[in-house]
C-alpha cells in the first residue's frame, strides 16, 4: 500500500503546489529561463524519470530555442538543432516517456508557416516558450500524483497549457 500523503491530495492543492514550486524556481534563477528549466528537469531526474543523459539534452534543446529568440539568433538554424535532437530522442528506444513528451513540447516553441506564394517555408519562435516549462511541471507533478504513466499525461497537459499561454502573448520571432 503506497503510504506517501501525494496520492491523496486533490487538483486544486497540485495546482496551487505548482505554481508554488514555479514561482520559487523563477525567483531563484532571476530570470534565467535555461536555469529554470534546469532546475525542473533535475526535479524530474530526482524522481526517476529522465535519466541525467536526457537532463543535459532537454537543456541544450531549450538552449536552441532561448538562442533563436534571441535579436541576432538564426531561427531556422535553431530549429533544425532542436529538431534533430528530438528526432534522435524519438528514435531511441530507451529514451522515457517523459523526456519525449517535454522534447515535443520544447519543439512546439516553434512555428513552420509553408508560406502562401509557394517559396521557402517561414519558421518562427516564441521568445520565451511556455510549452516546454509547462511540460516539465505537469510531468513532474502527474508522476507524483499517478507515476511514469501520470508523468506523461501530466506533461502533455502541461504543455498544451504552454503552448495556449505562448499563443495568447503571441511574442514571436521570425
Amino acid at each position: 500500500m503506497d503510504t506517501t500523503a501525494h496520492t491523496v491530495i486533490g487538483m486544486t492543492d497540485g495546482m496551487r503546489a505548482a505554481r508554488a514550486e514555479t514561482r520559487r524556481i523563477i525567483e531563484a534563477n532571476k530570470g534565467d529561463f535555461v536555469a529554470d528549466q534546469k532546475d525542473v528537469l533535475m526535479r524530474l531526474h530526482e524522481g526517476g524519470l529522465i535519466t541525467a543523459e536526457e537532463v543535459e539534452t532537454l537543456v541544450q534543446m531549450y538552449r536552441h530555442v532561448m538562442e533563436a529568440s534571441h535579436d541576432k539568433g538564426d531561427v531556422t538554424r535553431a530549429y533544425f538543432g532542436a529538431r534533430e535532437i528530438h528526432d534522435r530522442m524519438a528514435a531511441n528506444l530507451v529514451t522515457s516517456p517523459v523526456a519525449l513528451v517535454i522534447a515535443g513540447a520544447t519543439l512546439g516553441a516553434f512555428e513552420i508557416d509553408p508560406g502562401d506564394d509557394g517559396g521557402s517555408p517561414t519558421v518562427t519562435v516564441y521568445r520565451v516558450s511556455y510549452g516546454g516549462a509547462l511540460a516539465g511541471i505537469g510531468a513532474g507533478l502527474g508522476a507524483l500524483l499517478g507515476g511514469p504513466a501520470g508523468g506523461v499525461l501530466g506533461g502533455q497537459i502541461g504543455g498544451f497549457i504552454g503552448g495556449i499561454i505562448d499563443d495568447k502573448k503571441g511574442d514571436k520571432k521570425k
